[in-house]
């Protein structure tokens, strides 16, 4: 190993705190950031804990073993981008941290490099060549797995408010009921057609029973997204009723010339469970 770099190495290590004390003393009051000055005190100290090892493994970037930086890269990477997440904060400010860090260990090395006669230029070209590349893969394996995790985590809450808006509520063998509650748009509407069929061939209803009593708002293109989906779940070999149509909502559907002669309409949901013969 190139003594030099050795030197340095073991220089960034020695001189870490004081680096990231620095770096600490440079933050602002910032409402809402757990980089600012008046952050929660148990995050300030996993924040400088962090700090502290993140300029441990910028350093040893200048070790010609690659596997070191390669180690303390993975763990840096796990630990930070989970506590951001944890904090929900934005990868902007992150961005901005590290930018910062980058900075103010560069100035290190360059004041480093002055004070140190037997550093040369050259010496200094091939650190640059080596600490930027360093902090752009700190970087970008930072930015890819905040990015795979906060989009697994988005993709489980969809799935779970896609359960909760459209719930397939087996009541007996085959039968199964779809509580619909609150205001119906088109987005909605949607959501339901290409998900409730799915659902039921899942659970295997052969009967559903749509009851419509919390629905408050009934318009053209939601009628037809409900028809549609009757129709769908017709072709699976799925009878579909409908129960608790309220009063406003009837007559709407009436001004707007829709009917439901082609569906068993229910007053309430014991009607329609009746008629499909539940628990008999």
């Amino acid at each position: 190993m190139n003594q030099k770099d050795q030197a340095l190495y073991e220089e960034i290590n020695a001189k870490a705190a004081e680096i990231s004390q620095k770096w600490f003393d440079a933050r602002q009051e910032t409402g809402g950031s757990v980089y600012s000055k008046n952050a929660d005190s148990q995050i300030q100290q996993e924040l400088k804990e962090q700090h502290l090892f993140t300029i441990q493994t910028i350093a040893s970037g200048f070790l010609p073993d690659r596997e070191v930086l390669e180690e303390n890269l993975g763990r840096w990477v796990e630990i930070v981008v989970k506590s951001r997440i944890q904090w929900d904060t934005p990868i902007y400010e992150v961005m901005a941290a590290l930018n910062k860090t980058r900075n103010l260990v560069w100035e290190f090395i360059l004041d480093y490099s002055l004070a140190h006669e037997e550093v040369e230029k050259e010496d200094v070209l091939r650190w640059s060549k080596i600490y930027h590349p360093v902090l752009d893969t700190l970087i970008n394996e930072f930015s890819t797995r905040y990015y795979k995790l906060t989009r697994s985590r988005l993709q489980g809450q969809k799935k779970l408010i896609e359960e909760i808006d459209s719930p397939i509520i087996p009541v007996s063998r085959g039968i199964a009921v779809l509580p619909l509650i609150g205001t119906m748009d088109e987005s909605r509407a949607a959501s339901l057609f290409e998900t409730v069929p799915v659902k039921c061939a899942q659970k295997h209803v052969t009967h559903l029973v749509m009851d419509l009593s919390g629905i408050n708002n009934l318009d053209t293109f939601v009628a037809n997204q409900l028809f549609g989906l009757i129709q769908s779940l017709k072709l699976l070999g799925i009878q579909t009723a409908l129960s608790g149509i309220r009063p406003e909502v009837a007559q709407t559907a009436i001004q707007l010339g829709l009917s439901f002669d082609q569906v068993p309409t229910f007053h309430g949901l014991p009607q329609a469970l009746e008629y499909l013969r539940f628990g008999k």
